[in-house]
């Protein structure tokens, strides 16, 4: 009898185990074409620097294993830049799509860079505060690494000075595990009078909040809120964008003075004139609401850079005869530029159809990581993939336009810092 009742609990127990372990993987399941799995492990990382397509007539040496990056923090090493090195500079075809619409310009002047290509995994990045928690995690599949938000926290960057009145934000958007099942998380970007990791404490404010439920990617409203306001605004939007959850997506934002405008990906979704008032937008979070690692949830944003908005290029190249930007970002060991650069492209070529007698000379900068050669070849092929875009996309003239390198001999910051090496990384345009 005895011997009968142990047999008959432990298949009772296997039976509820199983269930359980059914249970569990279901709601863990992530779908792998949407996103990889999040890895914890502690693996060493190298130094990396720009990336490179290299030019069929300036081979690299093959026995280099400098590893390389785009400028915003994916990297890959030499041999395999190497194999693109049948590939002509002109090469490199350009299919803007439905980017041509993207009038986003990124700011002149860069503030705060950081791809958390120096914090260690597991860490919180050392360039960021908060007042719940977070740390940077690598994804398999993605070179670059993430800030991984979570419950309810606000996430502020660490800057010296209070942001300007014209300024320009971006950075990539990741989420991932909210299924049907899954309860609902909400992303707020809070542009703040006070320094605060609330937005509840920070005074006079305004936001641009985002929902992530089973129905998918959501902009739902913009409003600002406080007893300095002179306008009160309020908009509902309700923007939902079911192939935008659980996947990468690039937000683009930018302040002039009282005007807020907001894309995600190529499509601007919140342009309101009188939201930034008083003294709102002094200081930037990001702050999470009921984002549960628990139930699967995950949140994480990558390549965030602030930049100021000093001058109108066009004027100043018209002025000075040249000027320069970090807002052309390309590929991972290429060449291409990404389509996010389309606006800014798109000036450029807008300032030489109305000025016809101006020709330019495109020049390409590095950081000061990898050797001399290697930044040489890499500024050059950038210089002349740019150059490409303005002829072939734009149909500028080629004897318009010509194209140098200066490697890492040229920079305007200290390559010793993130920030430094960010705005050593630029593309630069001179009036000849």
């Amino acid at each position: 009898m005895k011997t009968k009742y142990i047999i008959r609990s432990l298949v009772i127990f296997l039976f509820l185990y199983q269930t359980a372990q059914a249970h569990v993987s279901k709601n863990l399941k992530i779908p792998l074409e949407q996103i990889p799995t999040v890895q914890k492990t502690r693996e060493e990382t190298s130094q990396t620097t720009d990336s490179t397509y290299v030019d069929a007539n300036r081979n690299m040496d093959n026995n280099s294993s400098s590893k390389r990056s785009n400028g915003n923090g994916k990297g890959d090493t030499a041999a395999e830049a190497q194999k693109s090195s049948n590939a002509k500079k002109s090469g490199v075809k350009q299919e803007f799509g439905v980017y041509s619409k993207f009038t986003f310009i990124p700011g002149n002047k860069l503030l705060f860079y950081d791809d958390f290509e120096n914090d260690a995994i597991g860490d919180f990045p050392a360039h960021w505060e908060t007042g719940g928690s977070g740390e940077v995690v690598k994804i398999s599949g993605y070179e670059n690494k993430w800030l991984s938000i979570v419950r309810r926290s606000g996430y502020l960057p660490s800057m010296e000075q209070t942001l300007p009145e014209n300024y320009t934000i971006e950075f990539d958007l990741i989420t991932n595990g909210y299924t049907k099942d899954a309860n609902s998380s909400k992303l707020a970007f809070l542009f703040m009078s006070k320094k605060s990791y609330a937005g509840g404490s920070g005074g006079t404010l305004a936001d641009v909040e985002l929902l992530f439920s089973r129905n998918g990617f959501n902009v739902r409203h913009v409003s600002n809120f406080g007893g300095e306001l002179e306008v009160r605004v309020a908009s509902n939007i309700n923007r939902e964008f079911p192939e935008y959850l659980n996947n990468t997506v690039h937000i683009s934002m930018a302040v002039n003075k009282k005007r807020l405008r907001m894309w995600v990906n190529e499509e601007k979704l919140v342009d309101s004139p009188n939201l930034i008032q008083a003294n709102i937008g002094k200081y930037f979070i990001i702050e999470a609401m009921d984002v549960l690692p628990e139930q699967g949830h995950f949140v994480g944003i990558s390549n965030f850079r602030i930049a100021e908005s000093t001058t109108d290029l066009r004027s100043q190249l018209l002025k000075d005869g040249k000027f320069s930007t970090t807002g052309i970002y390309f590929d991972t060991a290429a060449a291409k530029v990404k389509k996010q650069s389309y606006g800014i492209l798109s000036d450029i070529a807008t300032m030489l159809r109305d000025n016809s007698e101006v020709s330019l000379k495109i020049v390409g900068h590095t950081d000061n990581q990898g050797d001399d050669a290697y930044n040489q070849t890499l500024s050059e092929q950038r210089a002349s993939a740019v150059r490409d875009i303005l002829i072939n996309e734009f149909g500028i003239a080629e004897a318009r336009l010509q194209f140098t390198g200066k490697g890492e001999s040229d920079p305007v910051a200290d390559n010793a810092t993130e920030n430094g090496k960010a705005n050593n990384r630029r593309v630069e345009f001179v009036k000849i």
